[in-house]
């Protein structure tokens, strides 16, 4: 049954070791505990190629920043500039892109309703639209 759904890229050889060692009592095992493991996550990765240790690291330097900005004096602070933390962190944003809305959204589409293919709208109040324009325009 299975070697007739064999993909055609995998060749015979190797599809009768992968058919070996599916049959294989210590992998089955070994694939019900990865199993078990996964099923017990509770923080999923949802960062794209970016990993928690980078996320955690510029969470890290975002905070270091803001304490800096609130530790100043009134005159300190009134005479320097105002430095977004975010921005320091993770830089200008690219154009064309809408940072926080996943991959694919774009200035273009953050406002359209869906298009009755399946794809979900997003919803966001004009003046947020507006300013993420301006931002990504400027």
């Amino acid at each position: 049954m299975r070697w007739k759904n064999r993909p055609e890229d995998v060749s015979d050889e190797d599809f009768k070791f992968l058919l070996k060692k599916w049959k294989d009592p210590k992998y089955k095992e070994l694939c019900k505990k990865n199993a078990t493991n996964r099923a017990k996550q509770t923080n999923l990765h949802t960062c794209g190629p970016k990993s928690f240790a980078v996320i955690r690291e510029r969470l890290t330097r975002m905070e270091e920043l803001q304490s800096q900005q609130n530790g100043k004096s009134g005159e300190d602070a009134e005479s320097s500039c105002f430095v977004d933390p975010f921005l320091a962190i993770m830089g200008k944003e690219h154009n064309g892109r809408v940072r926080l809305h996943g991959r694919r959204v774009t200035p273009s589409n953050l406002g359209k309703a869906s298009t009755g293919n399946g794809s979900s709208s997003i919803n966001v109040p004009n003046e947020l639209l507006e300013s993420i324009k301006a931002d990504v325009t400027a």
